[in-house]
């Protein structure tokens, strides 16, 4: 028996094990559907799914050409469909404020609690009017939820810890070693950094460093700034030591995380980004400017949570690859020990389910909010 009565309704963008970009939704609606009664997926886009028997999945048909204004349309008749006739007693949103908005009416008219997982700092005028209608935001740390709200809770990430995990007989490349990145390919997320960094490995201490890139393009912004960073890479000289693998499987990413040396994040303003803990899980090394890491590496941070310029990042990597064997093991390994206990997938369905329960009850969620919490900066 599953440990909580409640059927959930899960609003997301897109539900399939392999994308490159959202395969965290179908983890989450996994360990949700392990822990509750029953979970009701509502996804624009359904590719490919193993769920538990008690996830129902309701597809809008994004994936087979349907107009986004279909799929809006769609999501409000199945969801106010699924509270009218009392199949799911709770809501939750994830990651788009306008999903919440759209629900807000249904589920206020059915009792239902209504909560947002959002974690970004990007604050829209849409994520402030979603604020107002929602019972609770949930976010994974007290930096990733722009407003500064008492009922928005922070619970950690929910990263699939079995799955992310360290990859056997690697042996650290000194001569050669291999810089990695990963997410959606925006100026968000600062990639140019790292081009310039592994110039700068090259031109002094590590000639033979080289750098991966894992992810693809989404807007039309998103398509220049790749041609941006492919001529910056043939301008520094490194081209042939910059690789754009592309978009990696959801279900392959554990690979090209256990590919490398160095796993570098980097944000222009500081948020949670879970390639950083799955890249940790696989006992990865980081190297950030993201204060949000500051509690998962412990007393990596002193060598690993760096400053905000070029310069810090390369010397950044300089000192993790400089690290003899036995102390990086030993520090990346209680930062991975970090990552198990606060930011696991199975631990984070848990936390969601409560905050759930709570609002069920009228009470107040048992977790710090973003407004009490103190910042990582």
């Amino acid at each position: 028996m599953p440990p909580s009565d409640l059927r959930l309704l899960f609003v997301t963008q897109e539900l399939d094990r392999t994308s490159s970009n959202l395969a965290v939704a179908h983890i989450w609606a996994s360990a949700l559907a392990q822990r509750a009664a029953a979970v009701h997926v509502v996804a624009a886009r359904v590719g490919e799914v193993d769920l538990p028997p008690n996830a129902h999945v309701h597809g809008l048909g994004r994936e087979r050409g349907r107009t986004r204004a279909r799929a809006a349309l769609d999501l409000g008749a199945v969801s106010t469909r699924l509270l009218a006739s009392r199949r799911v007693d709770a809501v939750l949103a994830h990651m788009v404020p306008a999903y919440a908005v759209m629900l807000a009416p249904a589920a206020r008219l059915t009792g239902a609690p209504l909560a947002l997982w959002y974690t970004s700092h990007g604050r829209s005028f849409m994520l402030a009017l979603a604020n107002r209608l929602i019972d609770a935001a949930v976010t994974a740390s007290a930096d990733s939820y722009p407003v500064r709200s008492k009922r928005a809770y922070v619970l950690g990430h929910g990263v699939e810890t079995d799955r992310f995990t360290p990859p056997p007989g690697r042996q650290p490349r000194a001569a050669s070693p291999m810089i990695g990145m990963a997410g959606r390919l925006t100026p968000l997320k600062s990639y140019e950094y790292g081009i310039q960094a592994v110039a700068i490995l090259r031109r002094t201490t590590h000639p033979g460093a080289r750098l991966r890139i894992a992810g693809e393009p989404f807007y039309t912004r998103d398509r220049m700034y790749v041609r941006h960073l492919r001529a910056l890479a043939i301008s520094l000289g490194v081209a042939e030591a910059v690789e754009f693998v592309g978009a990696v499987r959801g279900d392959a990413i554990t690979a090209f995380y256990g590919s490398l040396d160095v796993f570098v994040t980097w944000r222009q303003e500081p948020a949670l980004d879970k390639t950083g803990l799955e890249a940790l899980a696989c006992a990865t090394p980081i190297v950030t400017n993201n204060t949000a890491y500051r509690d998962v590496l412990g007393e990596m941070a002193d060598d690993c949570l760096v400053g905000r310029t070029l310069a810090d990042l390369a010397v950044g990597i300089q000192r993790v690859l400089g690290m003899t064997e036995h102390r990086r093991q030993a520090a990346v390994d209680r930062a991975r020990a970090n990552v198990l206990r606060d930011h696991d997938a199975a631990g984070l369905a848990n936390r969601v389910l409560d905050v759930c329960e709570a609002l069920r009850r009228g009470a107040r969620p048992a977790f710090p909010s973003v407004a009490d919490a103190r910042p990582t900066a």
